[in-house]
């Protein structure tokens, strides 16, 4: 008779068997989960209220370390308690002081310029050393003004200036869905930010402390100052992106047209720089050679190219800011150059875990960054997708790789631009099919020659190069003007992207017939995040602006003066595109002032009042309990009571 422990026994079995075949089938892949158990444990910590102390983390890992050696599925969560305990030793370690509150009076100050750019509407200045009384360590300042434009060119990194400044502490992340903005400048070490009141002066001091990384911040200024001498606003602008990666001076209309074109990819130093860099000076200097004969002869000068385009690539690195995704594609291009000298085949996915585990060993919070989710989720799902799925060839092959690699990323990378910035576009695909041979053929072989005529005081490449990126602003420009640029949608759930992002991984990292369970996950976690429920309701802390989601495409404030850049990030978190007093004529029919304390919403086909009066609030209810009969017969639904507190301080969201 078969019985259930029979039953139990043979599962047991098959599953041991299943399991040694699928660990056999991906055993030479094994790298490639590292990063992703890795990153996991770093995920936990940072979305942990309350981790535990230091301690326990270390015991936790040292208990792991010495039964993993008999015990190989303990491996996983060495791994995992690693990365766990990489970033709480990272947040102890940064240990950024934080201003608490808003210091009143303008403060006087001297402080160490350690960055300063032009922007759209002025200056903004990062400094150290301050001669504050308080315990800080960077301060971001912004001054505003046709002074500070004007000024643009009279400071550098390494200054010694006076300050006279409101400081005040950096906002929270207001609610569930927002951006956590602190937590990005806690690991920058900025401590505070503040606003200038007057001109910053210049103090003389006699010792100056000459450090490399002063050394390359001074000279990527003098290399802004010459594109802001040379060529006019928005082509300096994008220039320096290019260049240097400062994207600050980047106007709000021009950043929003190559976002609505989907092409904004291209003013982040990632891969596509990096990559263009690295093989246009291996091709350069591999002519040069060839046309040498003394050393064509007797050297291997494809591997001269190859370590002389790897010092190029570095070069450019730490010119271009050394951003995440910059590093991640550095890492890979190194790779690859080893594998040339070595005479080896780079593999490319595992040369991406590599990128990314020497990543999070290095800086663990870069993963709840955008920088870092956008460039390794292009990257991966690129990369896998041209390793199982393409093989092609045509005449038309360099289009049709065009098309197909930015149809792969934008699928990619649509639900982090979804989580982080809640919106989506569908025109980069035409967009990108001109935009990326502009930038691969002209414009960034355009930034090697500038740079390098640069350095002996030539400036003349970069009037040619301010073609190729007129061409690139006017083409953002008109793509971004077709129907469908941009859908504005609702924030994620962290249980959504948790499906979502380990039903990609699996899809893409695993090669066994099991990877099709990460794409049955994929679908699951697009239905739940259209069946998710969204708030409808937001009330600032102490009730002084509150309002709601009142249609698919419109939300309504009673004050949007206050805070008006957390209800603008609220809007688009629920998925809408408008933002309106209650007072205009879109909001009228949906709100109706009962009195000066209370009012009420129509929100989404429910109806809400929200009150500050307390008695107020409970003479509400029992109205509605009297009324509720009535409604019942009506089949309407009870409008819900909301009592505006307005000694609350947080965010509250219904």
């Amino acid at each position: 008779m078969y019985t259930i422990r029979d039953f139990i026994k043979h599962f047991c079995e098959d599953a041991k068997i299943n399991i040694g075949n699928f660990y056999e089938h991906e055993r030479m892949r094994v790298l490639n989960f590292i990063p992703v158990i890795l990153g996991t444990g770093i995920c936990c910590f940072f979305n942990l209220d309350n981790p535990p102390p230091l301690i326990w983390s270390v015991s936790f890992f040292l208990i792991l370390l010495a039964l993993s050696g008999r015990f190989k599925f303990l491996w996983i969560f060495l791994i995992f308690n690693f990365g766990f305990m990489l970033a709480q030793l990272r947040t102890i370690h940064i240990n950024t002081p934080m201003l608490e509150k808003t210091i009143e009076n303008p403060q006087s100050f001297f402080a160490t310029v350690d960055s300063c750019y032009r922007t759209e509407s002025g200056m903004n200045f990062v400094v150290k050393d301050t001669s504050l009384r308080f315990k800080s360590n960077k301060i971001f300042l912004s001054w505003r003004g046709k002074k500070a434009k004007d000024s643009a060119g009279d400071f550098m990194p390494g200054d010694r200036v006076s300050f006279f400044a409101k400081l005040s502490p950096l906002k929270d992340q207001p609610f569930p869905q927002a951006y956590n903005f602190k937590r990005q400048q806690y690991f920058n070490r900025i401590s505070a930010r503040g606003f200038i009141m007057s001109p910053p002066k210049k103090v003389e001091y006699l010792y100056r402390e000459i450090t490399l990384s002063l050394l390359i911040d001074k000279f990527r200024h003098k290399i802004n100052q010459k594109i802001d001498k040379i060529l006019g606003f928005d082509n300096a602008a994008i220039a320096k992106a290019l260049v240097t990666g400062t994207k600050s001076s980047i106007g709000k209309d021009l950043r929003e047209s190559f976002v609505r074109s989907g092409t904004a990819h291209v003013l982040a130093i990632s891969g596509l720089h990096i990559g263009i860099v690295g093989l246009f000076i291996f091709v350069l200097v591999r002519l040069i050679l060839c046309c040498i004969p003394r050393i064509s002869m007797f050297y291997d000068i494809k591997k001269i190219a190859a370590i002389v385009s790897l010092v190029g690539a570095v070069a450019f690195y730490f010119i271009s800011g050394c951003s995440v995704s910059a590093m991640r594609a550095l890492i890979m291009h190194t790779l690859v150059i080893l594998a040339i000298i070595l005479d080896r085949e780079a593999v490319t996915m595992r040369s991406i875990a590599v990128a990314a585990t020497i990543i999070m060993v290095l800086s663990p919070e870069a993963i709840m960054f955008p920088s870092f989710q956008l460039s390794f989720s292009a990257v991966i799902a690129i990369v896998a997708f041209y390793e199982r799925c393409w093989n092609f060839s045509s005449r038309f092959k360099m289009l049709i790789n065009i098309v197909a690699t930015t149809v792969v990323a934008t699928l990619s990378t649509s639900i982090f631009s979804v989580f982080v910035f809640n919106q989506l576009t569908l025109n980069s695909i035409f967009a990108n099919i001109f935009m990326i041979p502009l930038m691969s053929f002209f414009v960034m072989p355009m930034v090697i020659i500038s740079l390098l005529c640069m350095l002996i005081n030539v400036t003349f490449p970069l009037k040619i190069l301010a073609f190729g990126i007129s061409a690139m602003i006017k083409l953002a420009k008109f793509s971004s003007t077709f129907a469908g640029s941009l859908f504005v949608m609702h924030s994620p759930s962290p249980i959504v992207m948790t499906i979502l992002i380990f039903s990609a991984l699996i899809f893409t990292l695993i090669h066994h017939k099991i990877r099709w369970t990460g794409f049955v996950g994929i679908l699951i976690g697009i239905l739940l995040y259209f069946f998710q429920d969204i708030p409808r309701i937001i009330i600032s802390p102490n009730a002084k602006a509150y309002g709601a989601r009142v249609s698919d495409d419109l939300t309504c404030f009673n004050h949007c003066g206050y805070f008006r850049a957390t209800l603008s990030a609220w809007t688009k978190s629920v998925g809408c595109s408008r933002r309106e007093n209650f007072k205009s004529k879109a909001c009228r029919k949906f709100i109706e002032m009962l009195d000066d304390d209370s009012v009420r919403i129509s929100a989404d086909g429910q109806d809400f009042i929200l009150t500050s009066d307390s008695k107020l609030s409970e003479n509400f209810a029992k109205i509605l309990k009297n009324q509720g009969k009535e409604t019942q017969k009506n089949s309407k639904k009870l409008p819900t009571v909301i009592f505006l507190d307005k000694t609350s301080k947080e965010f509250r969201q219904i």
